[in-house]
């Protein structure tokens, strides 16, 4: 069976009508992260099993459970009151016979005043047209059951429709449960299980029938209930050993494969520890940035005046003021002369009126009385008031009350500023180097604000890789930072759980031997107590059914190690393909056994285990282990009958590996349908994949968002653009 196309209709992110054809060969669709390609993978899966992928609890639901999710959220928006319906159609053809099928499934809600209701289920139609045949709908069950069967039988739907996150769980070979479903795809290994069990209880059956019959010939009976009771006890004990084994071997699995688990995951848990390490680094830088570009936003209006960035543009007035107050000093200066050469000619006439007569002689009363007279009263002379001689004896009065004075002790100016005038040239002095500078202080201010600036945007530019990177590890490898920080001391006591459940198994395995060797001479003795003859046919017959229960187990044992070989043949084929065009260190896949357990291994040539791999080699090996599973069953033409359908398988790839991969999917298989982002922002890739030689190339589609950037932040305009690209 072939998809020949897939049409969605208000599926999810696919609003209105969408159509993808495909044809032979290697079909992909390429889109980024949360572009729809997942939504393909569920469209399929919704039609053949009415479930989605649930990305929250990372499991398949039925449709009732997620109802909302499936109809597109655009579809609900626009849609008027009434019937909105969402549904997905797959047609298949058969290419043996030319007949075609058709299979949707549908889901409708109703819109009522803006209130959303649902449908309590979806329905499906079945369609079958023959070649040159009107097409007509198929109502029988076991008919359509036999159509879902060769679309993809149950049995190998797992290892031909898988998801990227599936692959641990699909070849998890240290789980018996795992291991026993590859097997059994691969042949009908079950048959001898079936065998081996019946046997082992028909021997078991005859066994103690034999035993019976030697207890009724026995000739002591008290010691031949003894002996009973001690093989009763001993394989009681027997059945407790094995028991205490199985438990032993079990946890030695679960510590291996855990430690297998955390080894395989041990260079991203390293990588993961480094890049936080480095994000803790990046993002201090980066706080410290951020803080001083913050003072330095917060002091930049201060620094009008701290910095005196506001007297930028007052140089004049430091000049004008300093030319008003040498002109005021001027004058001051020339005022204090003038006073200084007044002062002089008072203290000399002072002096010179101490030096006709001392002071207060005459006494001044009699000076008074001369006045009052108009008659010097020392020569008898007549002073008229006004005249020459009256003046003279009236300086006489003033004598005693005139003092030479200082400069200092007159005042030069009836308001002297010369002290805050003084004060201010000199704050002036120093604020002119200070505006000298302004021009230069905001112009370094600016750059290191710029500085900052840059240096954030590189800071958070360069977390944000960071963080992108470690998303990108934890959503592939399901380690968060915790578990990183952890894993390496996990590691060490898983394989110290592991060494002692071994040493446990040992142990067991020696007790077990004990007690089958007490058991075998107990019935040593047992038959040394029979009288008589036992009956030769009920001996053979006890020896043919242990014959039967051991080659019934050697069969199985063979067979099984057969189909394991078969199956690690087919894996390094695979693998080889995938890795001819990479350079590194390819190495040789080994299923290795572990108590009867088998895991893939990388091995060299003298089959020592290759550790540290990349998380490339480690995808590539689980790829070539699924792609053998299939590729094995050489009784089928499964390769050639079925689609494999697989969404994000090369995730964790590098480039060469990618289309290795690419090449040898699409050589193996007739049909394969492939999501993937590798081929997104890689162009270089993707001209390779368009124009390999090697590549069986079918269909291959570009997706994206058809979203306008004011509505991003809900999906109620979301739809999907779908671009053919060959």
């Amino acid at each position: 069976m072939i998809l020949q196309s897939i049409d969605l209709d208000n599926f999810m992110c696919y609003y209105g009508e969408n159509r993808f054809e495909f044809t032979e060969g290697i079909n992909v669709i390429i889109g980024d992260n949360g572009y729809g390609k997942s939504k393909l993978y569920d469209a399929i899966y919704w039609v053949m099993y009415d479930q989605v992928f649930d990305t929250s609890s990372k499991e398949f639901k039925p449709t009732k459970q997620l109802n909302n999710t499936i109809i597109s959220d655009r579809a609900l928006h626009e849609a008027e009151d009434g019937q909105i319906q969402c549904s997905v159609t797959l047609t298949f053809i058969d290419k043996r016979n030319e007949n075609t099928y058709t299979l949707q499934r549908q889901l409708k809600a109703t819109k009522e005043n803006g209130e959303i209701n649902f449908g309590s289920k979806s329905s499906r139609r079945v369609t079958k047209k023959k070649a040159y045949l009107t097409a007509q709908v198929v109502d029988n069950n076991e008919e359509i059951e036999r159509i879902e069967k060769k679309i993809i039988p149950e049995n190998i739907r797992h290892y031909m429709w898988f998801q990227g996150e599936q692959i641990e769980k699909l070849i998890d070979f240290r789980d018996n449960e795992t291991l026993t479903q590859a097997i059994n795809v691969l042949s009908d290994i079950s048959n001898f299980d079936n065998i081996s069990e019946r046997t082992e209880a028909l021997y078991s059956q005859v066994k103690n029938e034999l035993k019976k019959k030697q207890r009724s010939l026995s000739k002591d009976k008290e010691k031949s209930d003894s002996l009973e009771d001690d093989r009763k006890q001993l394989e009681r004990k027997l059945a407790e050993l094995k028991g205490q084994l199985k438990e032993a071997e079990e946890n030695s699995r679960k510590a291996e494969q855990k430690s297998s688990q955390l080894l395989n995951k041990l260079e991203d848990a390293q990588r993961i520890r480094e890049l936080d390490d480095k994000r803790k680094a990046v993002e201090k830088d980066f706080n410290n940035v951020h803080q001083q570009l913050n003072n330095e936003q917060l002091t930049f209006h201060k620094k009008m005046f701290t910095n005196s960035w506001l007297l930028k543009g007052t140089e004049e007035l430091f000049e004008n003021f300093s030319e008003q107050y040498s002109k005021y000093e001027e004058d001051r200066l020339n005022k204090k002369a003038e006073i200084k050469a007044k002062l002089a000619v008072e203290n000399e006439l002072i002096k010179e009126l101490q030096t006709r007569l001392p002071v207060n002689v005459p006494e001044p009363i009699y000076v008074q009385q001369m006045l009052k007279e108009q008659r010097c009263l020392v020569c008898n002379r007549e002073a008229k008031e006004g005249s020459d001689a009256y003046k003279s004896i009236e300086s006489l009065v003033n004598r005693s009350k005139k003092e030479i004075k200082e400069l200092s002790d007159v005042e030069i100016a009836k308001h002297d500023f010369s002290n805050s005038f003084k004060s201010l040239y000199h704050n002036g002095l120093n604020q002119e180097k200070i505006i000298s500078r302004v021009d230069e202080d905001i112009h370094n201010t600016l750059i290191r604000t710029q500085e900052l600036l840059d240096r954030k945007g590189e800071l958070r530019e360069e977390l944000d890789e960071i963080t992108a990177e470690m998303e990108n590890i934890v959503i592939e490898t399901s380690i968060d930072t915790d578990q990183a920080k952890n894993i390496i001391n996990d590691l060490r006591a898983q394989n110290k759980y592991a060494e002692r459940f071994n040493v446990d198994i040992g142990y067991l395995n020696n007790q077990i031997k004990e007690v089958e060797k007490k058991l075998k001479k107990l019935e040593k003795d047992y038959e040394d107590l029979v009288v008589g003859d036992v009956d030769k046919g009920l001996i053979k017959k006890v020896d043919l059914c242990e014959e039967l229960y051991n080659a019934a187990t050697s069969t199985r044992d063979r067979v099984f190690k057969r189909l394991i070989d078969t199956l690690e043949e087919e894996a390094n084929k695979h693998y080889l393909s995938m890795t001819q065009d990479n350079l590194s260190v390819r190495g040789i896949i080994k299923l290795r056994e572990y108590n009867g357990n088998y895991t893939p291994e990388l091995v060299d040539e003298n089959d020592n285990q290759l550790l540290q791999l990349n998380t490339g080699n480690i995808i590539l090996i689980k790829l070539a282990t699924i792609m053998a599973i299939i590729s094995a069953r050489k009784s089928t033409r499964d390769t050639a009958l079925y689609t494999l359908i697989s969404d994000a398988p090369m995730s964790a790839l590098g480039d060469d590996y990618t289309i290795g991969f690419c090449k040898t999917v699409s050589q193996t298989y007739r049909q394969s349908i492939i999501m993937s982002k590798e081929f997104y922002k890689n162009e270089d890739l993707r001209r390779e994949l368009l124009n390999g030689n090697n590549i069986n190339l079918g269909k291959v589609y570009m997706i994206t968002p058809n979203l306008p950037d004011s509505e991003r932040t809900n999906r109620k305009k979301l739809s999907t653009n779908i671009k053919p690209l060959n």
